[in-house]
């Protein structure tokens, strides 16, 4: 596995020093370096764990077992390293590259693959059978509801930025998801759930609060919340996939005092 190993121990360095400079986060951050710790160490033998941890963190082997500990105490649900692999360029040199096609041939596929597309979809003459709104749920009566507010503007979901050196994501959405994720771990770890985590199917709420850039893309405001709660966030939910969440509501609610966002989920049975 290519692994961006600079980046990787930049952020553990960060971590560890918000541990001692944020006391009430503390054990957020610390969760958070135990768990890249674990998955760090399973990397090598132990002889190699001991000189990569002196040869490259600010802190002593006997600090490194406990946020170990730390983060084997916790439910563990999250794989870190993914947002440090490298992308192996040379595997996409390698591909074969889509033919052209010429103007010619394009009309003859357009009439072929729209002649295809008729005989297998059938145009519908009438909307009979189709519903024209969604039945309520049964399920939300007795359901598992769990709130999250996380303070301040949202900045929007933004693309990985992919070089021959790794992948980034933009720094200020960076610093963002990781504000995210450390106050869902401190919240998860205040509300005592009595869930196992992560949910594997739930209906989503995400509101809006207060001032945020109204001319951001709807979707990637969305997606960073939903980013910062999946498994390569927070690890409260098991993914965004439509099968994990049927249902999302979102709405802007701008005339209140205070920013932020309201997150509601409501845990469905598994089906």
């Amino acid at each position: 596995m290519l692994i961006n190993w600079q980046d990787l121990i930049i952020e553990i360095n960060f971590k560890h020093k918000q541990c001692q400079d944020d006391p009430m986060n503390a054990m957020a951050f610390a969760y958070s370096l135990g768990q890249l710790l674990l998955e760090i160490k399973a990397l090598f033998s132990p002889t190699e764990w001991q000189s990569w941890l002196k040869k490259n963190c600010n802190f002593s082997e006997s600090c490194a077992e406990t946020y170990l500990q730390i983060a084997k105490s916790w439910p563990s649900f999250r794989t870190q390293l993914d947002a440090y692999r490298k992308i192996d360029l040379s595997t996409m040199e390698n591909m074969p590259q889509m033919p052209l096609i010429s103007s010619e041939s394009k009309d003859n596929v357009e009439e072929d693959v729209n002649t295809e597309a008729n005989q297998i979809i059938p145009l519908l003459n009438n909307t009979e059978n189709f519903p024209t709104s969604i039945p309520g749920s049964e399920e939300s009566e007795n359901a598992t509801i769990i709130n999250f507010y996380l303070p301040g503007k949202v900045v929007p979901k933004a693309r990985p930025r992919v070089t021959t050196n790794g992948t980034y994501l933009p720094p200020r959405y960076r610093a963002w998801r990781n504000q995210a994720e450390v106050e869902i771990y401190r919240q998860v770890s205040e509300l005592n759930l009595e869930v196992d985590l992560p949910i594997k199917r739930a209906a989503i709420s995400i509101s809006f609060c207060g001032k945020h850039r109204t001319n951001s893309d709807l979707d990637n405001l969305a997606g960073a919340c939903l980013d910062a709660l999946t498994l390569n966030g927070a690890g409260v939910l098991q993914d965004d996939r439509l099968s994990c969440i049927p249902k999302l509501t979102i709405e802007h609610i701008p005339n209140v005092k205070e920013t932020g966002v309201q997150i509601k989920i409501e845990i469905l049975p598994v089906r």
